[in-house]
């Protein structure tokens, strides 16, 4: 139940994190543009159409993305307009233009309509905002804004993206919680959001009374729940923290969680008593000359039982027993390979064979750890695959699923002898060990020099790959820094390779 709570906080979190990138994403190359061309004034139209047109980018390419803006401090400009506001129309599915709200047209403890101005400028920090209803554009939603601030501390104005929180249930409705578990969402004030049996209607009420004990109760001794109702029904219930705030609260019958288990003990049962009737009837028809085979055999079903299926027995008695042995060793071979073959599956990613996420989060772990002292040393490179979302919507996904097996084949080519894993959609990762790193600079200017090849069977398309590397321990004392520091690089090298192509496109 909580290895199934931590997968789907996982799930949830996923989402979360690629808005959280993008409005990254904008703010850095906010900061950045502050110093093209000398210093450019963060108050000037230019200034403000740079950051429009690269917001519009990152919007399009943010899931469930309803609106992006950058609002202007009135009390540096007078004026309650300044800036741009970039929404999704429903019919059209494309980003336009809208008039700004007029933030001084309401008091700043109007959340409803400019909290999400005055509450990252009051508290000086990126924030989630809790998700509200914004009468604005009449939606429930959630945002993430970030304040803008000059290098002496000026504050400049804010930069958010909202997301309509239908994308949230949608990522809800599609957790399975056993057979009949149940799934529900609470925001940071405390309020019900979302229920599962509630057919992907948005709550916005208050938490019953036992809702909110349950959860108290989970969060206080961090550990499963079980209730017992009034009918004798027990269940299980867990929460988990969201990367936002809010909780994710799951209740799943304990009669379920236990079926499985049950059914397995049963099946067991009855292989023993199986066992056991054979080994006494043979027992009783055979002499002293196969009373041990019997033994062995008896032993060895018993660790199959048990879920031991290592161990393989074979009687030389060339009777019964033998067939017997002979059918229960190669029983437990199957059943060996069969879970051996699940566990490379779970572990595998669909598309382009290598490693998945979970293999990756395996691989993460393991470094942390270091037992064997592998990892006293390496490199982490991030990759995002460019125009997949080009490829698929110009030609289809069968051919952007062509394009990720070449980017894969294409990473694993230069880097064969380290740890490669794909992460996401379009995202990859390879960990660089012994000499990979050691010849990590040559490696990585051979990969950057050798991709912009056209796909085999679909030569319009031409592979391209931005990346980013960090180091350690030459740049940063654990591992989650090393890969922060990595995707940054990524990110920064896919926004020149952007410009790059607008630029080739215009020339």
């Amino acid at each position: 139940m909580s290895q199934l709570c931590e997968k789907e906080t996982l799930r949830f979190d996923n989402r979360l994190n690629l808005v959280h990138h993008s409005v990254e994403n904008i703010n850095e190359y906010a900061k950045e543009l502050q110093y093209l061309n000398g210093r450019m004034n963060v108050y000037s139209k230019e200034y403000e159409q740079h950051i429009k047109e690269f917001s519009i980018a990152v919007a399009n390419q943010t899931d469930g993305a309803l609106a992006v803006y950058f609002r202007y401090n009135p009390e540096v400009t007078g004026s309650g307009t300044d800036g741009f506001f970039w929404s999704k129309h429903s019919d059209t599915e494309k980003f336009e233009e809208e008039p700004p709200t007029d933030i001084l047209a309401y008091n700043s403890s109007d959340v409803e309509h400019v909290g999400w101005f005055y509450i990252p400028k009051e508290t000086g920090k990126s924030l989630w905002m809790t998700p509200y209803y914004n009468k604005n554009l009449n939606v429930f939603m959630i945002s993430y804004i970030i304040p803008l601030y000059l290098d002496h501390g000026e504050f400049v104005g804010v930069i958010g993206m909202d997301i309509d929180f239908k994308t949230i249930i949608n990522e809800a409705q599609g957790v399975q919680i056993y057979k009949s578990g149940s799934i529900a969402l609470v925001d940071l004030t405390e309020r019900l959001i979302y229920y599962s049996d509630d057919n992907g209607i948005v709550q916005n009420e208050e938490l019953s009374y036992t809702l909110y004990n349950h959860i108290t109760t989970i969060n206080k001794f961090n550990e499963l729940l079980e209730i017992t109702d009034k009918e004798g029904n027990t269940s299980v219930k867990c929460c988990r923290k969201l990367s936002n705030g809010m909780m994710m609260f799951v209740s799943v019958p304990k009669s379920e969680i236990d079926s499985n288990r049950d059914y397995l003990m049963k099946i067991c049962i009855l292989i023993t008593a199986l066992i056991f009737v054979i080994t006494s009837i043979v027992i009783l028809r055979r002499t002293r000359r196969i009373i041990y085979p019997l033994e062995k055999l008896t032993e060895i079903t018993k660790q199959y039982a048990e879920g031991d299926w290592s161990s393989q027995y074979i009687s030389d008695t060339r009777d019964e027993v033998q067939k017997l042995s002979e059918g229960i060793s190669k029983m437990a071979k199957n059943t060996q390979s069969y879970i051996e073959k699940l566990n490379n599956l779970a572990r595998t990613d669909a598309i382009t064979g290598i490693g998945n996420r979970t293999s990756y989060l395996e691989m993460v772990a393991s470094i942390k750890e270091n037992r064997d002292n592998q990892f006293d040393e390496y490199a982490v490179i991030a990759f995002d695959l460019n125009l997949l979302k080009k490829t698929n919507d110009t030609y289809g996904h069968e051919f952007g699923d062509l394009l990720i097996k070449e980017a894969a084949k294409y990473i694993c080519r230069v880097f064969s002898k380290s740890f490669i894993f794909r992460t996401g959609g379009d995202e990859f990762v390879a960990i660089l060990s012994t000499d990979d790193y050691k010849n990590r600079t040559e490696l990585l200017k051979k990969f950057e020099e050798g991709m912009n090849y056209p796909l085999p069977d679909l030569p319009k398309v031409i592979l391209s790959i931005a990346f980013g590397m960090a180091e350690y321990p030459k740049e940063h004392a654990d591992y989650d820094s090393v890969f922060e520091h990595a995707d940054k690089r990524m990110y920064r090298k896919k926004r020149e390779m952007k410009i790059e192509r607008r630029d080739r496109r215009q020339q």
